[in-house]
């Protein structure tokens, strides 16, 4: 970037620092909706009449957003949103990581000290964060801020709160609570024992999850049975019966477990008072049922469409109730996603008739990765494994036959570029060194990867494959389009109509936050304020 372009971004920047200081919100609405692809916008347009609708009319809408990173999965997801850093600093390079010292997986947000409270929740906390987040900026700056984050997902809602939040809360697939670990609260505030004595599962959710518009209306968005969808008590359409001895994890795969962190969202804003103090607050929400959905049924769905013309209105109603509470013209709020996800392959296939293909992992890939580390073993001279667990190379087995860690990780390319469904490997030593030649997706990794818990080596499956253990339902992961395009708006105080076609990050969108705010992103976060939408 040459000198004059960078003064000309400087101020910029700075202007919209000054534009927006005296048009600050009360509370500020951080809303990921997991798994939302930003198709589903345009997509499903004309149904909506919600939250989704009034957001894109009245907001700023990037219509270009996406991670620029893989793994495209929670953890990663929801760290970047809320650091305004790839997971090469942040650290939360996947859901989970095997550390090699100890020989035990890690969970991203896994923490053995962070205790129960009173008797639920506990074991999480955001000790494997390594930088700060937006609600951290903010409680610097602002020390009698508020920063509460929930969602049913514990990885979701930590990382969204950041290092130093003043509540969190997730969700108890078992109970049906509303829980947290000692790392945030000794105690449970009496309002979420009120919430949780209630019972919302039992009060809120029908016999069954049914359509809520006519059925014509789904046709438009596909059939209602496809193969490749998971069954729900022995089938993939509509009515989906809850099981009375189920129905408090069958609500993750329905609209109803969103409903219900929405419920609990407007309970947080009444009686932690958030945006009606003097400070500005920060709530951070993410709804994960689309996730849930999206892994069983696909994209492509009925369910699917159910659940974004549910949420529109379950968002709307919610943004509504909160402007009540807050003020009109009081709230900022910030809409976007952790990933996208794959259609089924299945559906690709059979119905769009374009090329897919589900790869089963036990049948052929990992048989094929055993045989190579075999003939690996036989060929070096050892009976140590080459390929260990986890993607991790034997180095030094290697180098006692005789070759070398270039040598090595062309023989181990080599073979792995043989099995079918293998587009791509990546070695740390490539990762890592700048000078390595450019090749396609290699930088979107490079942000994906945290060198101290990283692999040796990185796989890149085929596009439109879906790689897994299951014969049904989809998945993410990977640095391609349907994994990585998440839609990124804006809407609220300080926020213009704008459609902006240019392509931004999720990274990106910490740092806007903080300028609207008049905050100081932390020097080295990746991402850069975006401007359009400053009135």
């Amino acid at each position: 970037m040459n000198k004059r372009l960078s003064r000309i971004i400087i101020l910029a920047v700075l202007v919209f620092f000054t534009v927006n200081a005296a048009n600050r919100p009360k509370l500020v609405i951080l809303i990921s909706v997991d798994q939302m692809r930003a198709d589903y916008l345009q997509r499903f347009k004309k149904e909506f009449s919600g939250g989704f609708k009034l957001i894109t009319e009245q907001g700023t809408v990037y219509r270009n957003a996406s991670l620029n990173y893989a793994p495209s999965e929670t953890g990663p997801g929801h760290a970047t949103i809320s650091t305004g850093c790839y997971p090469w600093k942040t650290g939360i390079l996947a859901n989970d990581w095997y550390d090699p010292s100890t020989r035990k997986d890690v969970y991203c947000v896994g923490d053995t000290s962070a205790e129960k409270v009173q008797d639920e929740g506990g074991g999480a906390s955001p000790r494997n964060l390594e930088v700060s987040a937006l609600g951290d900026w903010l409680k610097q700056e602002s020390p009698h801020s508020r920063v509460v984050a929930v969602s049913l997902k514990d990885r979701a809602a930590v990382l969204l709160g950041g290092q130093h939040p003043d509540l969190v809360f997730w969700y108890n697939r078992k109970s049906g609570d509303m829980v947290t670990s000692d790392y945030y609260t000794g105690s449970i505030p009496a309002w979420v024992k009120s919430f949780n004595t209630l019972d919302w599962v039992d009060r809120n959710v029908p016999a069954a999850w049914t359509r809520l518009r006519p059925d014509d209306v789904y046709e438009n968005y596909g059939p209602d049975s496809v193969v490749g969808e998971r069954l729900w008590n022995g089938s993939s359409t509509f009515p989906h019966v809850f099981s009375s001895d189920k129905r408090k994890e069958q609500i993750l795969t329905s609209p109803y477990g969103d409903l219900m962190t929405l419920d609990f969202a407007r309970t947080i804003l009444r009686y932690e008072r958030l945006g009606q103090g003097e400070s500005v607050d920060l709530l951070c929400i993410s709804l994960s049922c689309t996730d849930y959905i999206g892994h069983a049924f696909g994209p492509n769905s009925q369910e699917m469409a159910d659940q974004m013309f549910r949420l529109d209105l379950s968002i709307g109603s919610f943004l509504s109730d909160a402007e009540r509470l807050v003020g009109h013209g009081k709230i900022l709020v910030a809409l976007s996603a952790d990933h996208g996800v794959l259609p089924l392959p299945e559906y690709t296939v059979n119905i769009d008739h374009r090329t897919a293909r589900r790869i089963v992992l036990q049948e052929a890939i990992n048989p094929n990765i055993v045989a190579l580390d075999r003939s690996l073993e036989k060929k070096f001279g050892t009976s140590e494994h080459i390929i260990q667990s986890k993607a991790f190379l034997n180095y030094r087995a290697a180098a006692q036959g005789g070759i070398d860690s270039v040598e090595l990780e062309r023989q181990v390319k080599e073979g792995l570029m043989k099995i079918d469904g293998v587009a791509d490997v990546y070695f740390r030593r490539e990762l890592l060194d700048v000078a390595t030649p450019e090749r396609p997706y290699l930088d979107a990794l490079r942000h994906g990867y945290y060198p101290p818990r990283g692999e040796d080596f990185l796989l890149r499956f085929c596009e439109n494959c879906l790689v897994t253990g299951s014969t049904t339902g989809t998945s993410h992961g990977t640095p391609y389009s349907y994994d990585t395009h998440v839609p990124l708006v804006f809407w609220g105080t300080g926020v213009r109509p704008a459609t902006v076609d240019r392509s931004v990050y999720t990274v990106d969108l910490a740092p806007t936050l903080a300028a609207l705010l008049g905050l100081r992103s932390p020097a080295g976060v990746d991402g850069q304020p975006l401007t359009e939408m400053a009135n």
